[in-house]
């Protein structure tokens, strides 16, 4: 398995960022940062949408950051039509698994393959804790 290339010390200072999608257009802020469970890597970066329209998350290799932006490389449809959940809501495996399929990470590979095989009700992602 690849290991993430973003660090939680990379992460962190992205926080609150807005993140721009394919077209230049604004898919929200950076709301939150989710780790792995067991070794504490970043997988998934929150996309704090509408104030009412809650969170999603985004692979964390699916963003780049450039000009004190973020940039994905998707549309704003697919994180609209994306899984929502509570930003310090901790993720479990099937979670995951519906997540990364939405983003067409599937089977053996990346976050997909690393989930696959626990216990669909395990935790499997946690929010990552940061000082303010």
């Amino acid at each position: 398995m690849a290991e993430a290339a973003t660090t939680l010390a990379e992460a962190i200072e992205w926080l609150e960022m807005p993140i721009d999608g394919l077209g230049g257009k604004n898919l929200g802020r950076l709301g939150g940062i989710h780790l792995d469970a067991e070794d504490g890597r970043p997988r998934w970066l929150l996309i704090r949408l509408a104030p009412l329209a809650g969170c999603t998350a985004i692979p964390v290799e699916h963003v780049a950051e450039a000009s004190e932006r973020l940039w994905a490389a998707c549309d704003r449809d697919p994180v609209n039509e994306a899984p929502r959940f509570k930003a310090d809501a901790w993720l479990t495996a099937s979670q995951e698994i519906e997540l990364a399929a939405h983003w067409g990470i599937t089977g053996d590979r990346g976050r997909a393959a690393e989930v696959t095989g626990r216990d669909p009700e395990e935790i499997s992602a946690v929010p990552a804790q940061v000082d303010d």
